[in-house]
């Protein structure tokens, strides 16, 4: 009998299991892969925040420039807060971590149902070694985008975009975002420099291709892909729990989701050890401390998918303004930098509106 079993061994899972176990409780970690964070499907990078919880030894690159491209042109933005990890390190560091703590690790292993019974669930495992019935308090899904406990407990998915990375063998300085929803109608590509190497990546619809136009000559050294989860969805029901992008909690604007899978799992672990209701508690103060983000970044993320191929409107508003959002601007809370523009729109729209009929009327 486990307090807690948790299906999925990535940064929300172990993490989640690190905190439970260094309090005390029994707990199981199940995953269905054989080395733990192979393959990845991330990208590793993250705002400064990130590297003070898992530690500085992860870190591989610090990229100053993030450079925006858009069909009108290109304006850059700086940060010295930027950091690319290594995400396949970063999930074996955090899964010893746990393991240290008494945690158990079952890989090659995989849930097939679970049911929920007064006080507990019982659920079925298999691995080579055939079926195993497993009792436990309660069952954490930490089993990202496509997670089976979510889809055990009947709670809805979010929506899931498809994205494709390969990481080439060339080294940049800078990250780029190509924003065109001409060629990327769902989301957007991106460049991340990884040390000697340069991942490259797209995610929605047209993926495959876009990404295949960017490799030019260089070669290919690894082909990575994944989902993106776009939208949060329940945090639990019953004895069931959800955390990271097994709950919809990557940034909607972004598709970043490592900070949110941390913090999610340092929430539920303190709404467990503090007793009584856990999934109240765990909604309350998951909203308290970064659910608030989540759920504003969703909500830009529906305005961009209606307004961002207005480019001629939005574009001159940025470019205006590029050293008050290198002050404001912050990875992990894009609402930031959209509360700044709305401050700065009184004194750009005119200029803004001018440019835009401009473009937008046939001489």
């Amino acid at each position: 009998m486990y307090d807690a079993l948790v299906i999925g061994a990535g940064p929300a899972g172990s993490n989640v299991s690190y905190q439970l176990s260094r309090k005390g409780f029994k707990v199981r970690i199940v995953d269905l892969k054989e080395n733990i964070g192979v393959p990845n499907h991330c990208s590793g990078l993250v705002d400064r925040r990130v590297v003070d919880a898992v530690g500085e030894d992860l870190v591989m690159d610090r990229p100053q420039i993030a450079e925006i491209s858009t069909p009108l042109g290109t304006f850059p933005l700086s940060s010295d807060r930027m950091r690319v990890i290594d995400r396949v390190a970063l999930d074996q560091k955090l899964s010893a971590m746990a393991q240290s703590e008494g945690a158990e690790l079952s890989l090659l292993t995989s849930l097939t149902e679970f049911h929920q019974k007064e006080r507990s669930i019982v659920a079925t495992l298999k691995s080579k070694k055939g079926f195993e019935y497993v009792e436990a308090d309660l069952i954490i899904g930490a089993d990202g985008p496509a997670s089976a406990v979510r889809r055990n407990l009947g709670i809805r998915s979010p929506k899931l975009l498809k994205s494709l990375q390969f990481d080439l063998s060339r080294k940049s300085d800078r990250v780029k975002i190509n924003l065109d929803r001409e060629k990327t109608p769902d989301f957007f590509s991106w460049e991340v420099p990884n040390g000697n190497e340069t991942e490259i990546g797209a995610s929605g619809t047209n993926c495959e291709t876009v990404v295949r136009s960017m490799v030019g000559k260089d070669s290919i050294v690894r082909k990575r892909g994944g989902l993106i989860p776009i939208g949060p969805t329940t945090l639990g029901r019953g004895s069931g729990f959800l955390v990271g992008d097994a709950a919809g909690l990557s940034k909607a604007t972004t598709g970043g989701g490592l900070y949110a899978a941390l913090n999610s799992g340092n929430t539920l672990a303190s709404a467990i050890s503090n007793g009584g209701d856990i999934l109240p508690n765990y909604q309350r103060n998951w909203q308290k401390s970064f659910g608030a983000e989540v759920k504003r970044d969703y909500n830009i993320r529906r305005i961009l998918d209606r307004f961002e191929k207005y480019y001629s409107l939005w574009f001159p508003l940025i470019s205006a303004n590029v050293t008050g959002i290198n002050r404001v601007g912050d990875v992990d809370y894009p609402s930031k930098t959209l509360l700044y523009l709305l401050y700065s729109l009184p004194f750009k729209i005119p200029s803004a509106l001018r440019e835009f009929v401009t473009e937008s009327v046939p001489s």
